[in-house]
């Protein structure tokens, strides 16, 4: 009989429910997608109540699972989409739905915000910029523009604290993790901040209580034990932020140790301890799953989505070996693509410049079939990251780049990255896309007491099972590159 941790990880397009034992390795996994609402223009929303039902139902087939493979669930624990917000009244009943990271609502309340309270300021105290990407641009948009639901909320939320009250019941709690993308952290102090609360007038009291990823907020409640045939009492441990998690996962849990999440987006992820981490513009810092650490992040707007838009486009198919096929492709074309530069930014340009963007093209002519758009793309992707690193304080990279995600699978992938960025890129054993649930898992491993903390749990996850050197003989061709794409990506924004 094996003891595992059961891992909900709840993002933005699904919900995920894994099994994995103290190693780090993920025994079984069920997976349902969600859906997003657009009711307007630049809105985007989810229902609470739907998302927990989901869960229910890949919790219940995930325990029939352990039971058939003879595993013993010993705890759960989550790993949860960041920055969405909801309201709930004083019984813990949504008042609002979740307005999601990716709302553009906020975007009409950051004057009147930057006049509450200075942007250098903000930054300095919370980590965040003064934008939408908290959900203190929603909060303040709620309550200018539907003033009574605003008023009925006892509690601003996000899923974290959500599917804690749910499984565990009890007042809201979040992580550290979590609490960051709020916008009201005083990050270095690892509290709500007074002065953020006083400035856009937020009662302490709506908010959720802080706790560590390892803490355990309770206990499952007897009807939630009832509904999935988990055991009754398991502890729930609290987790972290999806983003926080996939670095831990992927061994990012020391200064030094960066990565890079290639997902839908792709999210670079710089560990320091606080009180080392520079206030760098453009780039996002974070409380860490890891106590005591910050993650200074860099994000890159859209990565898989542009490969997976490419996929449709020139109909790889839509089978698990698509991405195989467009790897294969890719691999077969010289570096530089012959001349053909793919600035992927349809969904903007981001860290560290953050400005709004078309995607572009530029050299493209008959001789370019499919296989050299998808090498373009796969190596704009990259200028994208070679850009943030450039952008980044030497101080807080490291001599090697770990890739997790889904983009991570792909080698060919990977060595572009490396020969684009000039840097090793490293690839964990195991799923890289599982390296949300490693992380998490871990972190309740930790609150089990079998691990003294998460920088020693992360030793099982340290194995990489692919190196990338980069081949110095495309520097030349990738120098030029980049030169050609700091232009064109300047084009793209205009």
């Amino acid at each position: 009989m094996t003891d595992v941790v059961c891992v909900v990880d709840a993002g933005t397009t699904g919900v995920r429910c894994a099994l994995v034992d103290d190693q780090g390795e993920v025994h079984a996994q069920r997976s349902h997608e969600l859906v997003i609402d657009h009711p307007h223009p630049g809105h985007a929303e989810q229902s609470l109540p739907a998302m927990w039902e989901v869960t229910v139902r890949l919790l219940r087939d995930i325990q029939a699972r352990a039971a058939q493979a003879g595993h013993r669930i010993v705890a759960l624990t989550l790993a949860t989409q960041r920055a969405s917000v909801a309201g709930l009244d004083k019984d813990l009943r949504p008042v609002t739905p979740l307005v999601l990271w990716m709302d553009q609502r906020g975007d009409s309340e950051l004057a009147a915000m930057g006049r509450s309270v200075d942007a250098q300021t903000y930054s300095r105290v919370s980590g965040m910029p003064l934008s939408t990407m908290p959900a203190l641009a929603t909060l303040v948009w709620l309550r200018h523009h539907t003033p009574q639901a605003y008023a009925d909320c006892a509690y601003f939320v996000g899923v974290q604290e959500w599917l804690l009250h749910q499984l565990a019941g009890g007042p809201p709690q979040v992580d550290r993790s979590c609490a960051s993308w709020v916008g009201l952290l005083d990050l270095h102090a690892g509290r709500w901040s007074t002065d953020l609360l006083d400035a856009f007038d937020i009662g302490e009291d709506r908010l959720p209580t802080l706790r560590a990823c390892t803490d355990v907020a309770g206990r499952l409640l007897d009807e939630v034990a009832d509904a999935t045939g988990l055991p009754g009492g398991l502890p729930v441990h609290v987790g972290g932020g999806d983003q926080q998690c996939s670095a831990a996962g992927g061994g990012g849990v020391r200064a030094g140790a960066a990565t890079v999440n290639l997902g839908t987006s792709a999210t670079m992820v710089f560990p320091a301890a606080v009180g080392d981490a520079p206030d760098v513009a453009g780039f996002v810092r974070a409380a860490h799953v890891v106590e005591g650490h910050i993650s200074v992040e860099g994000t890159i707007p859209a990565c898989g989505s542009v490969l997976r838009w490419l996929r449709a486009l020139l109909r790889y198919g839509d089978d698990d070996a698509a991405y195989e096929r467009m790897s294969t492709d890719a691999d077969a074309v010289e570096p530089g693509a012959r001349g053909l530069l793919f600035a992927p930014t349809m969904a903007g340009v981001g860290t560290p410049h953050w400005t709004a963007a078309n995607g572009r093209m530029s050299g493209l002519d008959f001789a370019h079939g499919p296989a050299f758009l998808v090498r373009a793309a796969m190596e704009g992707i990259a200028l994208q990251v070679r850009d943030v690193l450039q952008h980044l304080p030497p101080a807080l990279a490291g001599p090697t780049l770990t890739a997790i995600g889904g983009g991570a699978r792909s080698a060919v992938f990977c060595q572009i990255l490396a020969d684009v960025t000039g840097t090793a890129v490293a690839v964990p054993a195991g799923d890289p896309q599982a390296a949300p649930l490693r992380g998490a898992a871990m972190s309740a491993w930790v609150g089990l007491g079998r691990y003294d903390d998460l920088a020693h749990a992360a030793g099982p996850l340290l194995g990489a099972a692919r190196r990338h050197r980069p081949d110095p003989t495309t520097a030349p061709v990738y120098d030029a590159l980049y030169s050609r794409y700091l232009d064109l990506s300047s084009l793209a924004a205009a």
